[in-house]
């Protein structure tokens, strides 16, 4: 290639030029032997070239984007000082990683307490999906081997289980988490480059109508326990599926028709109380009592095989509409319900704030400063608004019952 002096304007331009077997490098004129490689994925990264000992060495500096232009210029002036006193910057790298040991989990370990814990909201989770797929395949794996088609077996392996927006999420966590390393020198380049999500993502507007949460309802009923009563809990109360899975008996008051979710395991990190339903207590009096967990096969484990069920769920009503001779009911997703009784209440008449409430949300009409001074719980319009839902409910499962719920 032709050296002439880098600029963003010129590196934004670049493309692959090579055949996909040769290194494609544009030389800068400002440094001898800095310069930027651009891969057949158009994928580009800052690179150094230099001898020690006689033999030529090529230094990836970082990732463009990662760094910018000046940024990796000041570091090719301090790798080229190193190379002055006779260091290789290419052995130290390798010699660092394996002195250190830098596995994928105890990478992902740093990365946790360095960077998610402080800059993401939602780290448990980010903790939670790399616990339940990608540590097992790769936790041990030196983090500068993990290959393009490790990240995708685990990927295949998520969709596979009829969880493709899991994939999406896993992935999108994965190219921080190598971005991170790539930031910190444990890699030079992201397995996860330029790679697209696993599957089509459901829309996030996604609200069930009257006839399809009637299917699902029916359907529900055909599963086997824990999943046909937890989905109808879902309808009544619009809880989250994680928060019901672990509902116990010690945290419900039958006398006061009242769930208390501790803080701890609430997704906003706050107590959080529902005054249930007469429909609703219907449903938990109608769970076989196996232990504590209301949901739960063995009484102790919550309920966790959600993808199965769901797509059991999927089959009984989409066969159902065949039937009836009508195409099959528009992709959804169990979060779904939880929208679906937002707005089913929001159309009842109940107040943003009272939904909000009843769903535990971090943030909405009542935040900030209003948050603070505002600790009236509003516990007969939230039992007003569960009662009225529940009886919506009724007319939309069962239309002939003509039952009231009872406050």
């Amino acid at each position: 290639m032709v050296a002439e002096k880098l600029t963003k304007r010129l590196i934004d331009t670049l493309e692959y030029a090579g055949d996909g077997k040769r290194k494609d490098v544009y030389w800068d004129t400002e440094i001898k032997g800095f310069g930027v490689r651009v891969y057949p994925s158009n994928l580009k990264s800052f690179v150094m070239s230099y001898r020690v000992g006689g033999k030529k060495h090529l230094y990836s500096i970082g990732q463009y984007g990662q760094l910018t232009l000046e940024q990796a210029r000041e570091l090719a002036k301090k790798k080229f000082g190193e190379v002055a006193d006779n260091k290789d910057p290419v052995a130290l790298r390798k010699e660092t990683r394996k002195h250190s040991e830098w596995t994928v989990k105890k990478s992902f370990t740093q990365f946790l307490n360095r960077y998610a814990k402080s800059q993401t909201e939602n780290w448990q989770e980010v903790e939670r999906l790399f616990k339940k797929d990608v540590l097992p395949a790769i936790g041990k794996k030196p983090i500068d081997e993990v290959t393009k088609e490790d990240v995708l077996k685990i990927l295949d392996a998520i969709v596979d289980r009829n969880s493709g927006t899991m994939a999406n999420r896993t992935l999108a966590h994965l190219k921080k988490f190598f971005n991170w390393c790539v930031e910190r020198d444990l890699l030079a380049i992201t397995p996860t480059m330029v790679m697209r999500k696993p599957t089509a993502e459901i829309s996030r507007d996604r609200v069930l109508n009257d006839t399809e949460l009637k299917l699902v309802w029916d359907a529900s009923g055909e599963l086997s326990h824990p999943m046909n009563s937890m989905i109808k809990l879902l309808i009544l109360t619009g809880q989250r599926r994680g928060e019901v899975a672990t509902m116990s008996r010690q945290h419900y008051s039958e006398e006061e028709k009242l769930w208390t979710l501790p803080r701890e395991l609430t997704k906003s990190d706050r107590e959080h109380k529902v005054l249930l339903s007469a429909f609703a207590i219907e449903i938990l009096d109608g769970t076989p009592n196996t232990g504590d967990l209301f949901f739960s096969i063995d009484g102790e484990t919550p309920y966790s095989n959600f993808g199965h069920s769901k797509k059991l769920l999927d089959t009984l009503i989409n066969a159902s509409r065949k039937k009836d001779k009508l195409p099959k009911m528009q992709k959804w997703r169990i979060h779904d319900i939880r929208r679906t009784v937002a707005s089913g209440m929001a159309r009842l008449g109940v107040a943003p704030h009272i939904v909000e409430k009843i769903l535990n949300h971090s943030s909405g009409t009542i935040s900030g400063v209003a948050a603070v001074y505002n600790r009236y719980q509003y516990t007969d319009e939230t039992k007003e608004a569960l009662n009225l839902w529940a009886a919506r409910v009724r007319e939309i499962i069962r239309p002939s019952d003509g039952i009231t719920e009872t406050k």
